[in-house]
């Protein structure tokens, strides 16, 4: 059929997954007119109030009660293809933020987006939900057939949608044709709170979300919906003297040390209303389309590329890629090869460059924290391998030493803040390296911000705090 002339078919759409990816892709799907079935394995209901959200057990979402950001393109994409379900999350007590350079967002948990997309998912007439686990898919002359539920029952399927997360297998052997996997050499130790009465968040350095970058650690603050925030205290994994920030006290008592920290943790301020939360294990995986597979099977979200959360890329790359496949179909309902064209073009562009912007990020942190470690000194040790003499090749600047210039050049501030809001692609922030070079060249050097305390200080209060009593 030639491309274009199949506007009006309504296909039958298995989505797999009701996660952020997965309740995206069916309702974008649903209302183009399409029958959608979301299958969902996880059977735990959707609390009847969003308040009751922050008790939501949902095994299938390993991360939603952990600290969330939504970045701005995130927002974007919703308003462009979804803009209800950004007035639902306004709705639902989420704040919107206005960002500087025209961006905007909105600050609230996890478990808050997954209870107002469930909502929507709910209440539309063209999705049904099954709790049901999809086994396998099934192909017929090269194009999806059915899935295989649990029970061995066949549901028919023009369009199959894997939305099962990092750790789902149902399409991996059938996508893979080259796996990227290396770790983030990241840990999360983070606590929630609640603001007191009468008080009111402060602004935070990158719009929706506190940061200070220190030698070997980093402390965050993501302000919430319902007056409640998450601190964290990101480190190595290795970093076996900084585990002990999973004490309470110990936790406390660092994060006073840490100015964003004194004035978020003041107890005048607000009260904790969670233990230390515990988040390892993460990785940058990148799982590439294969050629093999059949049409009308599309892995979306985590199921092709997971990267590390410090920057809270997951759920906007998701909700992009998800509607990203959603523009495809609509494009032309009868044509899998051009929905595959689509996916893929973006899959092995953009999404492949955010990844590979993450795994660098991650790879030059390590190398200055574990340098911290050793009691180096991380900035000398990143100056090293830039030339003194003259202006390096923009080649040659490290990404982190570009994002720390983001606080002496209001230039290279503003593509910093878009990057980090994924509002330009990772390949624009290249143009400002050279800005970078001639600051290094001139004599700049990072600096630790005033009154943020050494890898070292934090590491003995929680020694001292740890140490029992005399």
């Amino acid at each position: 059929m030639e491309r274009g002339k199949g506007r009006h078919r309504r296909l039958r759409v298995a989505v797999c997954g009701a996660g952020a990816a997965g309740m995206t892709s069916a309702l974008a799907l649903a209302r183009q007119g399409h029958a959608v079935t979301l299958f969902e394995r996880d059977a735990a209901a959707r609390p009847a109030q969003v308040g009751a959200a922050a008790g939501w057990r949902r095994t299938g979402v390993a991360q939603l009660h952990q600290p969330h950001a939504f970045l701005a393109r995130g927002c974007a994409e919703l308003l462009a293809g979804l803009p209800d379900v950004v007035a639902a999350l306004h709705a639902a007590g989420a704040v919107e933020a206005a960002l500087p350079h025209g961006l905007v967002s909105f600050l609230c948990r996890r478990s808050t987006v997954e209870w107002v997309l469930r909502r929507l998912v709910e209440a539309e007439p063209g999705i049904s939900v099954q709790l049901e686990a999809v086994r396998r898919v099934e192909a017929h002359r090269g194009s999806v057939d059915v899935v295989r539920l649990g029970d061995g029952s066949a549901h028919p399927a023009d369009l199959v949608v894997d939305c099962g997360g990092r750790r789902g297998a149902l399409t991996t052997e059938m996508l893979a044709e080259e796996v990227f996997d290396e770790p983030a050499n990241e840990t999360y130790r983070s606590r929630r709170y609640r603001l007191r009465p009468g008080c009111q968040f402060a602004a935070v350095n990158r719009g929706v979300i506190g940061v200070e970058e220190g030698d070997g650690y980093s402390f965050l603050v993501f302000p919430h919906d319902a007056g409640t925030f998450t601190v964290t205290f990101v480190h190595l994994p290795e970093d076996k003297a900084l585990a002990g920030l999973r004490a309470v006290p110990a936790f406390e008592a660092a994060a006073r040390m840490v100015p964003l920290g004194a004035a978020w943790t003041d107890p005048a301020f607000a009260e904790p209303i969670s233990d230390v939360m515990v988040m390892n294990g993460l990785r940058n995986v990148f799982r590439p389309p294969g050629p093999a597979r059949p049409l009308g099977l599309h892995a979306i979200g985590d199921v092709v590329c997971t990267t590390n959360p410090h920057f809270g890329r997951g759920i906007s790359l998701a909700v992009a890629h998800a509607l990203t496949l959603a523009r495809a179909v609509a494009e032309d309902p009868a044509d899998p090869e051009l929905w595959r064209d689509r996916v893929d073009a973006w899959v092995h562009g953009e999404l492949w460059s955010w990844f590979d912007d993450a795994r660098s990020l991650d790879r030059s942190r390590t190398v200055l924290w574990r340098a911290a470690m050793a009691e180096t000194d991380p900035a000398a040790a990143t100056a090293g391998a830039i030339p003194a003499m003259s202006p390096p090749s923009p080649a040659a600047v490290p990404r982190l030493m570009v994002l720390a210039a983001a606080g002496v050049d209001p230039v290279v501030a503003r593509a910093v803040f878009r990057h980090m809001h994924l509002a330009a692609a990772p390949e624009e922030l290249n143009a400002v390296q050279p800005r970078v070079s001639e600051l290094l060249a001139a004599g700049w050097r990072p600096r630790r911000p005033a009154g943020l305390p050494t890898r070292q200080e934090i590491v003995e209060v929680v020694r001292a705090v740890r140490a029992p009593a005399m």
